[in-house]
């Protein structure tokens, strides 16, 4: 559903509200600052049961889920964990999230999408055009319907990174697909061939002849998420 992830937004906003009011008039003394880490558990069970199934997109939000009630158990004392410890590992990761999406950067058509925090829908019982362009999704989702896309003719690229989040892509039967892709703690799934784990790629050709005027080629990343492209 498409107005999923506001409607998630709207609920937090409709709750910290709530206990913000509460706390002015003096009925609670809640600290909102040590719940934070519901905010990654929400999200995590969120993209578990609402988003992408593909492997890498279910082992990134159990991975959410777990780090959530990790740091909410430290937040409340349960848990001693040492956060520098913690950076040890978790930063080197940011930093290979961060150097594999400047080096996917933009299409060669200078065209962008980004998913953070929310998620973005293309092609849903709709036609549109579709054109050479790269999707950023990063803690959020990306749905892609080529079935009811109008492809040009040459060659459509599309760059397709998922850092910490999950792409799906539905390419109609006939259509002539060249595809690509890496993985580092995740999984790229192209037609059915998959390529995960710590690190995995894998490559997959359909319907691939001489003297096509029209091709389809896919370019995909994933670090912690998921890139799912199926046919329909």
């Amino acid at each position: 559903m498409k107005d999923r992830p506001n409607v998630l937004l709207a609920l937090i906003l409709i709750v910290v509200g709530i206990v913000l009011l509460l706390n002015n008039l003096g009925y609670t003394e809640i600290n909102l600052l040590a719940y934070w880490p519901l905010l990654i558990i929400i999200y995590g069970l969120h993209s578990l049961f609402l988003g992408s199934r593909n492997a890498g997109a279910v082992v990134f939000s159990v991975f959410l889920i777990v780090l959530g009630a990790v740091l909410q158990a430290r937040s409340l004392g349960i848990l001693t964990i040492n956060i520098g410890k913690m950076m040890e590992i978790f930063f080197p990761l940011f930093l290979i999230a961060i150097g594999i999406s400047l080096f996917a950067g933009k299409s060669h058509t200078g065209r962008g999408t980004t998913a953070f925090l929310g998620g973005v829908e293309r092609g849903k019982n709709e036609a549109w055009q579709l054109e050479s362009e790269a999707y950023f999704a990063f803690l959020g989702g990306i749905d892609l319907d080529l079935t009811s896309a109008v492809l040009p003719e040459g060659e459509t690229v599309l760059d397709l990174t998922a850092v910490m989040g999950g792409i799906d892509v539905r390419v109609p039967a006939d259509l002539p697909v060249s595809a690509d892709g890496f993985a580092i703690l995740g999984g790229v799934e192209l037609f059915g061939k998959g390529g995960g784990g710590i690190i995995g790629s894998t490559r997959n050709e359909q319907n691939i002849t001489e003297g096509q005027n029209r091709l389809l080629k896919i370019q995909a990343r994933a670090i912690l998420g998921g890139i799912d492209v199926k046919r329909i």
